[in-house]
């Protein structure tokens, strides 16, 4: 009994140990991840598409902007539907909850149509990120998109989105 009593109180403290070096070790890989510029693409189903730069500050607080141009030329009958779109998103996004290398955030922000000024909308979204390696990440999300142009839409069929992207960590 002695012994056993002995094997335990000598083992407790280098597993404690141990695992309270894994929690320090997984703690820092958060910290490189979770702060930084970054660089990449965003596909959403709003219209939001384009250059992606995020800037993710320590306290889980990170800032996106979207930069997307399209261009469609006229067609061949000559409807004259020619168009040149130069829209740019603004989000603050919050991460909710965090694994090893998975991010869950919600956030919140605009679309503004900087050449097609009938482009304007405000969206709400929820999505997860996964890091395959500290510098590379693709992401999903789902989201609202209310329509503020010309005519103002709420019809949830129409304003439910969703999107994916790619950021470089730097």
């Amino acid at each position: 009994m002695k012994k056993t009593a002995l094997t335990l109180a000598t083992l407790a403290p280098i597993a404690l140990a141990s695992t309270a070096a894994r929690a320090e070790d997984d703690s820092v890989g958060h910290a490189r991840r979770a702060k930084g510029f970054a660089a990449g693409g965003q596909v959403d189903s709003g219209g939001n598409a384009g250059l992606s730069l995020k800037y993710v500050l320590p306290n889980n607080l990170s800032f996106q902007g979207i930069f997307g141009l399209g261009m469609m030329g006229e067609s061949a009958d000559g409807a004259g539907d020619d168009a040149t779109m130069l829209n740019m998103t603004l989000r603050v996004m919050y991460n909710i909850a965090r694994a090893n290398d998975t991010n869950l955030y919600a956030g919140a922000g605009a679309t503004l149509g900087l050449i097609d000024a009938d482009k304007t909308q405000l969206d709400l979204v929820l999505g997860a990120e996964h890091f395959f390696t500290d510098h590379f990440s693709v992401s999903g999300q789902v989201g609202l998109h209310v329509d503020l142009g010309d005519r103002f839409s709420l019809n949830l069929g129409q304003v439910a989105g969703w999107g994916s992207a790619f950021h470089f960590y730097f």
